[in-house]
């Protein structure tokens, strides 16, 4: 008898479940799913140069990741430049010591751009400078970005890799 029951009981439970998928409604994948890919910028092909005697505030570009790029160089040629004790950029573009070999010319190209996972931007860059700076003004320089509001960007670290 209690085999009867528990035959009785298994079959009932396999009819709930045949039920119970053939109820739930079946996901279809379809095919055609559109992606949609926003084109990035191109980076420019121009050779950015800046002067100590010819700098201004103003930004030579329209991208504002760019444009963060140009205030930093300019910044780190002349820390007293309008915007920059404003700006939100490396300590170190500030120090005043007489043994730091601070550029009075900078020239960069825009070589290559990376998105990092945390929404942070890198520009690698090809540079020349008439300093040392830390080793940040030779070879290629790498502008780590973070996003601001208004669509604004700030670099929050500056590093070379030798080559």
């Amino acid at each position: 008898m209690k085999k009867i029951l528990v035959a009785l009981l298994l079959v009932v439970l396999l009819g709930f479940s045949w039920y119970l998928l053939q109820k739930t409604p079946q996901k279809t994948v379809s095919a055609e799913q559109k992606t949609v890919i926003v084109p990035e910028p191109k980076l420019p092909d121009t050779l950015f140069t800046f002067k100590k005697d010819e700098l201004n505030a103003d930004c030579s570009d329209n991208n504002p990741q760019f444009c963060a790029v140009e205030q930093v160089v300019k910044c780190t040629i002349n820390p007293e430049l309008e915007g920059c004790k404003k700006a939100k950029l490396p300590r170190f573009i500030f120090l005043t010591d007489s043994g730091i070999d601070r550029p009075t010319e900078i020239s960069y190209k825009f070589t290559e751009k990376k998105l990092l996972n945390n929404q942070n931007v890198e520009l690698y860059t090809d540079s020349t400078c008439n300093g040392t700076w830390f080793g940040l003004c030779h070879g290629r320089v790498i502008y780590v970005l973070a996003p601001e509001e208004n669509n604004n960007w700030s670099v929050k670290d500056i590093y070379a890799i030798e080559q």
